[in-house]
């Protein structure tokens, strides 16, 4: 007998559990539950790329996601998502968060407190796509090259975080084998940030993630296995909220190990990756169909390795984001990856996003 596969069991579950819940976006009732939520996050994609291996245009369900938050007791918080798009079924996030007075502290599965781009939610970035890269061009950039290095984006493991005035410290422990995998290296993983808040609504950050990989000296031998630690530091200044007129920017320099030689690493190298964005939110609330626009700019530079010449790339993107709802946007952006030793490449993307 043929069974059903992980895609469709989860959406049959998804849908039973959105039928039962209350129209208009209401909470669900459950005992013993304060509220349980439901979330979605739609988006779909068209985007084109100059790389010649590569078909020049594509359509694309980026993101599908369906999650339930579930609150109890005044101080239990419960997330879990679930992602559909792109053709295949996955975990997003998945944790339980305990609030206790300023301090909280959660496990299970989530995003690491590194790289600011990486932590702000897909449903508010500026840009089309965080690591900016056309589909199938080679060349590093500042997000994708440490998300490939393990420091940023999803993984299993524990974070508590203190609140103190106008800030935050986080300290959290990983597997550092990143998301829906499970420990099979004995590495682990040590992340810590720190935010905050200045005047005129700025903000500063500064985070540092320590990776353990074991390495082999010799011959693959267990007892000839040593553990070695890969670091990275952040530094990032941003300003603006999500979708309220005004200045938007985003600031960060990435660096630290870089021992991969699938990313251009080598041994005792180090990378840096910087990048800026720029938007400018113009409200238009007396416009049908429409209530803002908000042009943005980013430009990026990677060094994935210190020690070699000509390989770093620089990194633009020019786009716009049409905002007809509050939870409804249009984006439009245009990416150019450029590296030191090869032809540059183009990717023109254009994304509709529901977010709720």
């Amino acid at each position: 007998m043929r069974r059903p596969s992980f895609a469709v069991v989860s959406a049959v579950g998804l849908t039973a559990l959105l039928r039962a819940a209350p129209a208009a976006g209401q909470d669900v009732r459950a005992r013993g539950v304060d509220s349980l939520q439901v979330r979605a996050n739609l988006q779909s994609r068209f985007d084109t790329t100059t790389v010649d291996e590569e078909p020049s245009t594509e359509w694309s369900l980026r993101r599908a996601r369906v999650g339930v938050r579930m609150f109890a007791a005044g101080f239990i918080r419960g997330d879990v998502e679930i992602d559909v798009g792109r053709g295949r079924a996955r975990l997003t996030d998945g944790y339980v968060r305990l609030s206790l007075g300023d301090l909280r502290v959660q496990a299970g599965q989530f995003k690491r407190p590194f790289d600011a781009l990486e932590l702000t939610s897909s449903r508010e970035l500026l840009v089309v796509e965080r690591d900016g890269s056309p589909r199938g061009a080679r060349g590093p950039t500042p997000n994708g090259l440490v998300t490939d290095l393990g420091h940023a984006a999803r993984d299993i493991g524990a974070m508590a975080t203190l609140r103190f005035g106008g800030g935050s410290l986080s300290l959290a422990g990983f597997n550092g084998e990143g998301d829906n995998e499970i420990e099979s290296t004995d590495g682990k993983q040590a992340v810590a940030r720190v935010e905050l808040g200045l005047a005129g609504g700025w903000t500063i950050a500064g985070a540092w993630s320590a990776r353990r990989e074991e390495v082999e000296d010799v011959l693959p031998i267990p007892e000839l296995t040593e553990g070695v630690w890969r670091n990275a530091f952040e530094g990032a200044v941003t300003i603006g909220e999500y979708a309220e007129p005004g200045w938007k920017a985003l600031a960060q320099v990435m660096t630290g190990d870089n021992a991969d030689p699938d990313v251009g690493g080598s041994d005792d190298a180090s990378f840096l990756a910087a990048q800026g964005f720029v938007a400018y939110h113009v409200a238009t609330y007396r416009t049908p169909y429409l209530i803002g626009i908000e042009p943005v700019g980013r430009i990026g530079w990677t060094d994935p390795n210190g020690d070699v010449d000509d390989d770093e790339a620089t990194l633009w993107t020019a786009g716009v984001n049409v905002y007809h709802h509050e939870r409804v946007k249009t984006q439009l952006g245009l990416d150019v990856l450029a590296p030191a030793e090869r032809d540059a490449e183009a990717a023109l993307r254009v994304m509709a996003v529901l977010g709720f």
